[in-house]
């Protein structure tokens, strides 16, 4: 598939008034291309930006003025051998010299949303009240005037507009409508339109992988994890070596519960050296989520060996984690040690907060109440607060409506407060199947969500798989 870069054309006419010509009609183009199934269009500000996209051919060219009007010279080459491919030279009006240009690079391309010469300037001038009036049917004016009011702020009237936008029958660009139901879903906060209109556009515009990752990331977001992976690994497919990409799909498939799947993928990314350390900690919080801690605690262990500085000692924490859950707490105490003696050489004031949450946790109620209860200094705020709540557990959030709202707006794998308290309150509330399933996946320890919780997920996640067995 070919990457054609449009470049901006060049006005050589010495009439300013045609400024709007050679500034927009890379846009325009660009525009025409979308969508086809054999070549990915990109709108290239400067030639390091068409290198920077991995652009194949470039498309540059000039406007001038002649007796008769216009005229317009195009070039298509070969963005490695800067080979010449094809050439344009065409007079006339610019919109329909534009569309044969688009039509030369690529047979498929289409007319662009608007044919109104007066409305096109308008739009490219940054007029896009007028342009809409001079034609309501001017799909790309629409969504510049919606993107330009919410780029300042205004919200409110970013949404009236799309939806004056949405209420025109004449829209003649179907790329355009999806576009702006994304964009006015966006504004009301409305997910399922939001992904709706993501799915329509990834239809229209199969090669754009930054839809494909916008998607997936929405996919993640409402826990659809099975259809996230699929997203990521069309991504991945045709732009396999993107690392960061790969980590993603590794957590995707983890929270989808195939666990052996995402040890490949953060294989994968761990092969960069850059990311060796933090492919181990992925790989043992994948391992963690699904209740394998056995593996869990190697991967932390590794993970720290390599890098102990990347999450500040937190591998250490979680490795002592992993051992409790295994069933050896002496062991776990080991390395809940060394992560102590790691945080104290970073000089933490919370280190005695840190070890008694960690003995509230583990089933040690009387020696975490007794510790914080004789701290002072920089520590004495925090454990005050959290003495409370451990005295007081009517303290913990339970309303069911704030704790799913709370729950669906956390990412997937640091929800492990929410989820609990959720379940929780699904739980008291007799919707016990409901419950169940939020208890599929284990809570990742040391979720910085909300510190004074910390120490209440696992006695209490224990605590509800018992309760629903």
């Amino acid at each position: 598939m070919e990457r054609t870069a449009i470049l901006p054309f060049q006005n050589l006419s010495g009439d300013t008034t045609a400024d709007w010509i050679a500034s927009a009609g890379s846009r325009i183009v660009t525009d025409e291309l979308l969508g086809s199934p054999s070549d990915l269009p990109i709108q290239a500000a400067a030639l390091r930006d068409a290198y920077a996209s991995g652009a194949t051919q470039l498309v540059h060219g000039y406007v001038e003025k002649r007796r008769h009007g216009f005229h317009f010279e195009f070039i298509v080459e070969d963005a490695a051998t800067h080979k010449l491919r094809q050439t344009l030279q065409a007079d006339g009006d610019p919109l329909p010299v534009f569309e044969r240009l688009a039509k030369q690079v690529d047979a498929g391309a289409h007319e662009f949303s608007s044919t109104n010469p007066q409305a096109v300037a308008a739009w490219a001038m940054g007029d896009f009240e007028k342009a809409v009036a001079l034609d309501p049917g001017f799909g790309a004016a629409w969504s510049s005037w919606v993107q330009a009011r919410s780029s300042a702020g205004d919200k409110q009237q970013a949404g009236e507009i799309a939806v004056r936008a949405l209420a025109q029958s004449s829209l003649r660009s179907p790329v355009d409508r999806a576009q702006l139901e994304f964009v006015s879903a966006t504004l009301r906060q409305d997910e399922p339109a939001q992904e709706r209109a993501l799915i329509t556009l990834t239809k229209l515009l199969p090669h754009d992988l930054s839809l494909l990752a916008q998607l997936a990331a929405q996919q993640m977001n409402v826990r659809h994890f099975s259809e996230a992976v699929r997203y990521y690994q069309a991504i991945l497919q045709e732009n396999p070596d993107s690392s960061d990409l790969w980590n993603q799909l590794g957590y995707a498939q983890a929270l989808a519960g195939d666990l052996e799947s995402a040890k490949q993928s953060f294989a994968r990314y761990g092969k960069d050296p850059a990311h060796a350390a933090n492919a181990l900690d992925s790989a043992g919080e994948a391992a963690f989520l699904n209740g394998k801690f056995a593996e869990a605690e190697k991967d932390f262990l590794d993970a720290h060996a390599k890098s102990g500085t990347l999450l500040a000692g937190a591998d250490l924490l979680k490795a002592a984690y992993s051992r409790w859950l295994e069933g050896d707490l002496p062991g776990a105490d080991k390395i809940f040690s060394q992560y102590v003696a790691f945080r104290t050489g970073l000089n933490d004031p919370l280190v005695p907060w840190r070890q008694a949450v960690w003995e509230y946790a583990t089933g040690r109620t009387d020696a975490a109440l007794a510790r914080l209860s004789s701290v002072a200094g920089p520590v004495a705020n925090i454990a005050a607060a959290q003495l409370a709540l451990w005295k007081d557990p009517s303290r913990l959030p339970q309303d069911p409506a704030a704790l799913k709202q709370a729950y669906e707006r956390t990412p997937a794998t640091s929800d492990g407060i929410p989820r609990v308290l959720y379940a929780a309150a699904l739980a008291k509330a007799g919707r016990k199947d409901e419950a169940r399933k939020l208890l599929a996946l284990w809570p990742l320890p040391g979720a910085e969500t909300d510190p004074l919780l910390q120490s209440i997920v696992f006695p209490k996640f224990l605590e509800l798989k018992q309760e629903l067995k």
